[in-house]
């Protein structure tokens, strides 16, 4: 075989193959002659990610359900402040602070404050689901992950396929997991029910085969393992 270079002098590769009865056809160039070895690339296998169906168990790399917790405690925490400092416009420190002197009116007005259906707790309720559907939704489809995920080192994907929750199957996660329970929890007997719903769900993942919470059915995503992010 005549050593034909490529046009200029290349280090040891596949280049298109000056002997190829056919266009596409690469030849492999060992940095001073060309060898016998080529290869059509239109023929050779691409990558792309694999069903769940098809990908073993060991493979899938599921979040641990005390990682779920954790990250979902984390993330509870700016949602307490939030709804502190609702309470709080609504005099319930004040009260507080006056109960604790004995004053018995006190009890009475914390009563009422904190009763389903009460301006205070409708007030809490709706702007705590607000606040929290900003930043569940936000997160996950900008990063995949809140900040409490972050620091346990989850993040949420599609179930099928390895990329970011898009806008529908963040809204249907965030409503099925926190949005609907927490709006029907300022209503009596309902609240009830949402309380029930809300622990099977988050206990879900610890009988379900692939780690799923109900909400995670619903918005058809995943939860797995990734590395551990500092907030920023």
């Amino acid at each position: 075989m005549t050593s034909t270079p490529p046009p200029s002098s290349q280090p040891p590769g596949w280049y298109p193959d000056p002997y190829a009865a056919t266009p596409g056809v690469e030849r492999w160039w060992n940095g001073l002659q060309w060898l016998a070895e080529t290869r059509d690339p239109a023929a050779q296998p691409t990558w792309s990610p694999a069903p769940w169906e098809d990908v073993p168990e060991p493979e899938r790399q599921t979040a641990s359900w005390g990682a779920r917790l954790g990250a979902y405690l984390l993330d509870m925490v700016p949602m307490v402040v939030l709804a502190m400092i609702v309470l709080g416009a609504f005099g319930w420190f004040g009260l507080v602070g006056r109960a604790a002197e004995g004053d018995e009116t006190a009890f009475a007005e914390l009563e009422a404050l904190s009763a389903p259906g009460s301006p205070a707790s409708i007030a809490s309720v709706v702007i705590g689901a607000i606040a929290y559907f900003c930043y569940n939704v936000g997160f996950h489809m900008a990063k995949g992950q809140t900040p409490g995920k972050m620091l346990v080192g989850i993040r949420v994907r599609m179930r099928d396929e390895d990329r970011l929750p898009d806008a529908r199957a963040a809204i249907v996660r965030w409503a099925v997991q926190q949005g609907a329970p927490q709006m029907l929890s300022g209503f009596a007997g309902l609240g009830f029910l949402a309380g029930v719903f809300s622990i099977v769900d988050h206990l879900w993942p610890l009988w379900d085969p692939r780690g799923q919470a109900l909400h995670d059915k619903a918005a058809r995503t995943i939860v797995v393992r990734a590395p551990r992010r500092r907030v920023s």
